[in-house]
């Protein structure tokens, strides 16, 4: 195979690849997906949803987020939805989580599906799950009720005080005995009168008795023959009421075991009531917990400060049959510096200049050395390796390896319509063993849209066998889109 053929083939195949990324990427709907259906959703707060979050319904995805936008004091979403999902009447959304720490997502509840469809342009109410902050929040306010309980019961039962309470008690309980007996002795008449009523009762229930024996003897008669109709239902009645006194049973026992041993101290609440060193560790244990989410809070926000931006990007140079690929990463650490490596493939490889003495042998005999300088020219992979910063809002001056030798560029960014046209310019390889000029690039990369650039521009210009136009394009995503990706591939897996 040619090297035209070689180089050709490569970029076919860097071309493909570059494709199939832009398609997963940008979420290009295909095929069955190609319609998708708009829908927007209001919610009062999105925080920690981010643009492209899935849409889920029974935790099957069907979408994702287009845009989030505020409206007022609200957040409107804009959600894109596979064509086959149908919303009825009633539908709503929510953000919630995949578990306590898992990525965002919006949740929809489709509505019952015996109701009408929603008309195009409904827009739907929204409602944000409770956050891992708030079950925080809550988790602290009852640390702070039980504390107050304990510390309530201590101060209670607890001490000298405790005792001065528990004589004050039984004090009151003689007081109320002795007021009794001086009661019954100051209405002593009236007990009287109320034993003779008593009397008079008991004369009237012995004449009436043999009366109401009689209506009890009938009514008995008639209660046989009801217990005779439903005699299996009343055994049945009643094997369910013995159960249940068994079980009730049961129940008084275990509760009487447990009242026990809180008394006694034993167990986690017997300890808590009874001993002040368990509330001190739960307190102390309350304290630890809040110290260390605090320490997670900080080590999650320095990680959100650092932001991954990946590049893949391929330049043709339309001089010789030669091109030029690049893949790596920027590294932000703030929002002025950054740290770019990259791996790229050199056109004209690395150039090695050897030196060394040669000794050779006249036809007299004689001997004859020189000093003999080889130049040798290798096909490698460069390496980029740089560190940049942005010395004003749109100008960024980059210092380090440029495809592995010492270099310095900028990067300058010019607003055009949506997008931005960056102009490129580089110097590096000062010392050039077949040369004595520097290798200079010019270049303009615009972006057709927020991933993907056009370039163009000039390479080499100071050395006439290399100066060449080149022209190509690349793409670029951060560390968002990388997790977007691979939610895909998750989610294609599954």
């Amino acid at each position: 195979m040619t090297p035209a053929a070689r180089i050709g083939l490569f970029m076919l195949m860097g071309m493909i690849i570059l494709g199939v990324f832009i398609i997963k990427i940008e979420d290009i709907p295909v095929g069955e997906r190609g319609d998708r259906t708009m829908v927007t959703a209001r919610f009062p707060s999105v925080a920690g949803l981010d643009r492209k979050a899935a849409v889920r319904i029974a935790g099957v995805r069907v979408g994702k987020v287009e845009s989030i936008s505020l409206d007022g004091a609200e957040a409107l979403i804009e959600l894109s939805l596979d064509p086959n999902v149908r919303l009825h009447e009633g539908a709503a959304a929510q953000v919630t989580s995949l578990g306590m720490l898992g990525d965002k997502y919006i949740e929809i509840l489709p509505g019952d599906p015996s109701l009408p469809l929603l008309p195009v342009g409904t827009e739907l109410g929204g409602a944000t799950a409770p956050s891992f902050d708030d079950v925080l929040r809550v988790a602290t306010e009852i640390g702070a009720d039980v504390k107050e309980v304990t510390e309530a019961l201590r101060g209670s039962i607890g001490g000298r005080q405790g005792e001065v309470a528990i004589e004050e008690i039984v004090q009151n309980i003689r007081d109320l005995t002795g007021s009794l007996k001086i009661l019954i002795a100051e209405n002593q008449a009236n007990v009287n009168q109320t034993t003779a009523n008593f009397a008079e009762f008991s004369q009237t229930l012995r004449d009436e008795l043999p009366r109401i024996t009689d209506k009890m003897n009938v009514l008995a008669d008639q209660l046989n023959d009801v217990v005779g109709e439903n005699r299996d239902d009343l055994q049945t009645s009643m094997s369910n009421i013995s159960e249940l006194t068994d079980r009730l049973q049961v129940s008084a026992e275990n509760l009487n075991s447990i009242t026990g041993k809180i008394d006694s101290g034993e167990g986690s609440i017997g300890k808590l009531v009874n001993d002040d060193t368990t509330v001190n560790n739960l307190n102390d244990t309350l304290v630890a917990i809040e110290d260390g989410v605090e320490t997670l809070n900080e080590t999650m926000g320095r990680y959100r400060r650092y932001q991954l931006e990946i590049a893949l990007r391929g330049e043709a140079l339309t001089a010789s049959s030669k091109s030029r690929m690049a893949f790596g990463f920027d590294l932000w650490t703030t929002k002025k510096r950054f740290f770019r490596l990259e791996g790229v493939d050199t056109p004209y490889g690395r150039t090695k200049t050897t030196t060394e003495f040669v000794t050779t042998v006249l036809p007299d005999g004689t001997e004859h050395s020189f000093l003999q300088t080889t130049l040798k020219t290798t096909d490698k992979i460069g390496i980029n390796a740089q560190v940049g910063y942005r010395m004003f809002p749109n100008t960024t001056l980059r210092a380090g390896l440029i495809e592995s030798t010492g270099g310095i560029g900028v990067d300058h960014r010019i607003k055009l319509g949506k997008q931005p046209l960056v102009l490129v310019f580089e110097a590096y390889d000062f010392a050039r063993p077949d040369d004595e000029s520097a290798h200079l690039l010019f270049e303009g990369r615009y972006f057709v849209s927020p991933h993907i650039f056009l370039t163009a521009g000039w390479d080499d210009p100071l050395v006439s066998q290399r100066s060449s136009f080149l022209i190509g394009g690349g793409i670029t995503w951060n560390d968002e889109d990388v997790k977007y990706s691979l939610g895909l591939a998750g989610g294609a897996l599954n």
